[in-house]
């Protein structure tokens, strides 16, 4: 039967459909195996299969899906469900499956039999290896890793106890080799050496083929002298008995001069006991990198960055996961974030900004007691230009830490990296749920942002930005009309989704918090930017554009107005609501802080008592 020919586009369409469904495919076909059909209904079912369109779809589709299905994730192999299967489920995929030389390539550890199977199919292609580790394979893979052929591809998953028979196999493996993925996991909380003190030799021949090694709960001494040609480095989780001392993680690190992306999680050297790193200490360059990924505490991340040259158009991608050593280390991350971040900007500016806010569960709990499950992180990211750059040139994300749940701590950690960033070619900033920063942190940010001309808003109404401008607006009102003592003179465009225009903001604290949940302002949001460009056109500043998408309490009224003041104004109609809808008692709404029952709060008509003076 002739193949029917397919457009590119076409298989990549179908095969996109097909990816989610790999584990259905697999299920699918070891049911139909079930099913033993009698010799007399033989025929009946190949007519069925005949006129079955999975049956007779064409040949570079199956071939696709049979190499996706065989490509599965390690742990989905270890369920007992082979995808040699479908090579049993009609005579059309079986002849197709045992042409696809390349597909035996995946050899199946899930039961010998298919071990066995996929072995003797594959006779001398490049092999893929990826399992479960576990007793029942672990003769079969061992046996394999030492004496097949050609290995391209190794991904295993194991527990440390298991994977410790294959460690010294793993620490010389085949010369073919592309790509290395060890996924141990080892048991949280384990004290001790996880791993035996090596006793073997790690040295050889260079392993000229790896380019990609990812090792999670590891020992270290997998990643030896040998792997001089890794493009993509990547250490997660490694146990505290198994991370390398500063100079000899820095002396590997030199040994892989085609380095390009490297991943830090959770995995750091060992420090110094003063954990300061002087000017004069050792710093090394990686002169290919082009991102970065460090995860941990904050002076892990500090400490690390503080050791190493990277070149300016890295990528810099940090989460700072413990906060309590933020007092005694910020300074030395954003010292780190400012060497690099104005380096990049001599080559490149950020234009940019991208802040968001994430909070998991409520506030507070019944009684009004602080929820001890109260999470909140924020998360800031800078773009360049650049469409090669491949996402943000700076992503910081800070939290969640369990053990901290103030505002203070994001607002202190969001203003020192303000700081360090080279963002005076800014022009778009978006603000995702942002809405813990107050009027008086916002005035300081927005004075580093002389060329900000767009303004996209999330979510959150952020309430302190707003009054920030306003009152700097108010505060030039009776002086000279000079524009350019205005903060953020040209802005130009705002951009408004998904945001409760009749939200309140949170006042000031005289506590220790930054800001108090407890003391409302019950200016409505839409009110305050309506106020806030109505006094900023008394300087002839005035925006060009407004544009109000899938908001809540947009009063008709407020529209209106702004209307005779801004040049293009867009709106849907899903949100727009009539003054009657407000109570006019309490017209601020504020969001979903407590479970059950407010605590008294108090309330400000904070913008009709400005507005009289």
């Amino acid at each position: 039967m002739a193949v029917q020919t397919v457009t590119a586009p076409v298989l990549t369409e179908s095969v996109n459909l097909v990816r989610p469904l790999r584990p259905r495919l697999k299920s699918a076909a070891t049911a139909l195996l079930r099913i033993t059909p009698s010799s007399h209904h033989t025929n009946d079912l190949r007519e069925q299969n005949s006129r079955n369109p999975a049956c007779r779809l064409p040949e570079e589709i199956l071939c696709k899906i049979f190499m996706f299905i065989a490509s599965d994730e390690p742990e989905r192999q270890s369920n007992g469900c082979s995808w040699v299967n479908v090579s049993y489920v009609c005579s059309n995929w079986r002849r197709i499956a045992l042409g696809c030389q390349d597909l035996w390539g995946f050899i199946d550890f899930s039961h010998p039999r298919w071990t066995s199977v996929t072995l003797r199919r594959a006779k001398l292609i490049p092999l893929s290896i990826k399992a479960a580790v576990n007793n029942r394979n672990i003769i079969d893979l061992r046996r394999t890793l030492q004496l097949a052929h050609r290995i391209e591809e190794i991904h295993l998953k194991s527990s440390a106890q298991d994977i410790r028979p294959l460690l010294e196999t793993l620490a010389h493996p085949n010369p073919a080799l592309k790509s290395l993925i060890i996924d141990v996991d080892v048991v949280a909380g384990t004290s001790g050496n996880v791993y035996d003190p090596l006793s073997f030799p790690t040295t050889g021949p260079p392993l000229s083929n790896l380019k990609y090694l990812e090792l999670r709960g590891t020992p270290f001494y997998l990643l030896s002298t040998r792997c001089s040609s890794l493009t993509y480095l990547h250490l997660r989780d490694l146990p505290r008995s198994e991370r390398p001392a500063r100079d000899r993680f820095l002396s590997m690190l030199e040994k892989l001069p085609d380095l390009q992306y490297l991943t830090l999680d959770r995995t750091f050297p060992i420090m110094p006991l003063d954990s300061v790193v002087p000017d004069t200490a050792r710093r090394i360059t990686l002169p290919h990198l082009r991102a970065i990924t460090l995860t941990g505490s904050v002076q892990e991340v500090a400490d690390t960055l503080n050791c190493l040259l990277l070149p300016p158009s890295t990528r810099l991608i940090c989460a700072l996961e413990r906060l309590h050593d933020l007092k005694e280390n910020i300074w030395k991350l954003t010292q780190a974030i400012a060497v690099h971040s104005w380096a990049a900007a001599e080559v490149m500016p950020v234009e940019t900004l991208v802040i968001t806010g994430r909070e998991e569960e409520t506030r507070y709990m019944k009684n009004n007691e602080p929820n001890p499950d109260f999470r909140q992180s924020l998360r800031i990211r800078a773009y360049r230009p650049d469409a090669e750059c491949g996402g943000a040139a700076f992503d910081l994300t800070v939290g969640p830490d369990p053990g901290i749940t103030r505002d203070a701590v994001m607002i202190t950690t969001l203003g020192a990296v303000w700081k360090a960033l080279a963002i005076t070619h800014v022009h778009t900033v978006a603000l995702q749920n942002v809405d813990i920063v107050t009027q008086k942190s916002w005035t300081q940010f927005l004075r580093a942002l002389p060329s900000l001309r767009v303004l996209d808003i999330s979510g959150h109404a952020p309430s302190g930005l707003l009054w920030a401008l306003l009152l700097n607006a108010r505060s030039h009102a009776d002086g000279d009309s000079d524009a350019q003592r205005l903060l953020v003179p040209r802005l130009t465009d705002v951009y408004l989704h998904g945001v409760d225009c009749s939200s309140g903001g949170f006042m000031v604290s005289q506590t220790r918090n930054i800001n108090s949940h407890t003391d409302l302002d019950d200016s409505r949001f839409l009110d305050v930017f309506s106020t806030c460009f109505k006094e900023r056109g008394q300087f002839n500043v005035k925006l060009r554009s407004l544009s109000i998408t899938r908001c809540e309490y947009v009063l008709k009224r407020i529209i209106d107005d702004l209307r005779t003041r801004i040049a293009h104004v867009v709106w849907d109609s899903r949100g727009v609501a009539k003054e009657r809808d407000m109570d006019a008692s309490n017209p601020a709404r504020y969001r979903d802080l407590w479970i059950s029952g407010r605590p008294p709060v108090k309330h400000y008509f904070r913008l009709q008592t400005v507005m009289q003076f």
